[in-house]
Order: C-alpha cells, then structure tokens, then sequence
C-alpha cells in the first residue's frame, strides 16, 4: 500500500512538472508571464510579433498595438545556439519571429489570479491570456 502510494505520487509530480509552473519566469533580464492551466479560454487570436524588450515579453500585432502576452504554463526562457528563445511546447520564438496565439485580452487583476504577482516591467491595463500557438 505505501509503495503504491510512493508512486502514484511521483506520477502526479511529474505529470505537474511536465506543465510547468504558472507565475513570472526571468532569465538574462526577461520576464515572462505564465498563467496556471486553464480548463477554457477566450477563442480571440492574437497576430503579431514577438520581442523581448524593457525587461518583458511582448507581442506586437500589425496595426501597431502592443500586448504583454501572458503564456501557457508549459512556456519557458531558455538559451540555445546563444540566442534567448521563448520555448512553449516545440514552438521555439526568438526575438522578432511571427507567431499567433489563441485567447483574449483580460484586465489585470483577473491575471493575477492565475498568473501570481506582475513584475513592474510587465505591467499593463489588459493583457493576452494565451492558449494554443502557433507560427
């Protein structure tokens, strides 16, 4: 019984491990929002750019309007080939790379909730609440 016990909770750490940890993530300077998971989200899709600047990660669209994306939880910073990159499952975004995302825009106070404490370089009136990307 014990044993079985052992493992199970080793499934459920490794099964949370594998969708990563929602909150701020920073690295060489940049931060990222990840929100917790969702079990719905808004059906809206962002267009645009990507670009690590004044501390956080942005999403640019096409009619020049600016979004702090806030990213699924399985998003993380990490270094390859010397670059920053921006990995969310084997979507791999550097700095100016096109992509699209799933979601809606939300007021701030609704992503703290599933985002935890906004760094003050991250801050804004609404951000994107992600949830499938693509390129």
């Amino acid at each position: 019984m014990r044993a079985r016990f052992f493992l199970a909770s080793i499934v459920l750490a490794s099964a949370v491990a594998a969708c990563g940890t929602p909150g701020p993530m920073t690295l060489d300077g940049v931060t990222i929002l990840r929100h917790k998971p969702l079990a719905a989200s808004p059906a809206a899709l962002f267009e645009g750019t990507v670009h690590f600047r004044d501390g956080c990660v942005w999403g640019d669209d096409s009619s020049g309007e600016t979004q702090v994306i806030v990213w699924p939880p399985s998003a993380r910073l990490e270094h390859r080939d010397g670059k920053l990159v921006l990995v969310i499952d084997n979507v791999v975004l550097e700095d100016g790379d096109r992509f699209s995302i799933g979601g809606g825009q939300e007021p701030a106070d609704f992503i703290r909730e599933l985002a935890g404490p906004i760094p003050d370089q991250c801050r804004a009136d609404l951000y994107w609440l992600g949830s499938d990307i693509n390129l």
